[in-house]
């Protein structure tokens, strides 16, 4: 996390303002941490469940917010905490605000979520590609969940193909 923090911040439009806003950005950009990416937007949920071509069914999972951590009060996203709890980032990229970012914090990272309150949505695979289009339809679609120069070319790469 230290090297991502001293590499990374040129990239940044601010620096973040605590140890969970960096882990968030991390996460956000593909570093492996203990946080796992979710949203509250079921739309933005279903792009994600259908936007790689599969030959499976695609799933969505929903479940209840267990503990909110606030960021202020537990310094640590690394300390000793207990299960499954979520963190709501500020919006501090705009990937995250466009992807109505949240996540979940796994204290012990070698322990599975076992949860009877989750729910599993399942698309079938007959309708992923149709889901896809109808998503980006509702402008939900690479271009505006990756407000970037490469989100932007990979939307346009996927309208051409």
């Amino acid at each position: 996390m230290q090297l991502f923090k001293m590499y990374g911040v040129s990239f940044l439009d601010s620096e973040p303002k605590n140890e969970w806003e960096s882990l968030a950005i991390a996460q956000h950009h593909g570093l492996p941490t203990r946080l796992l990416d979710w949203t509250y937007n079921p739309l933005v949920a279903a792009f994600f469940a259908v936007e790689q071509p599969s030959e499976s069914d695609s799933a969505i999972y929903a479940m209840p917010a267990p503990m909110i951590i606030d960021p202020y009060r537990v310094k640590n996203p690394l300390g000793r905490g207990s299960g499954v709890d979520i963190f709501y980032p500020r919006h501090v990229n705009r990937r995250i605000a466009a992807q109505s970012g949240v996540f979940t914090v796994h204290w012990n990272p070698t322990k599975s979520i076992n949860r009877n309150s989750i729910d599993k949505l399942v698309i079938s695979k007959s309708l992923r590609s149709n889901f896809r289009i109808v998503l980006a339809r509702y402008g939900i679609h690479r271009g505006t969940l990756f407000p970037d120069l490469d989100g932007q070319a990979r939307y346009i790469q996927w309208l051409k193909t």
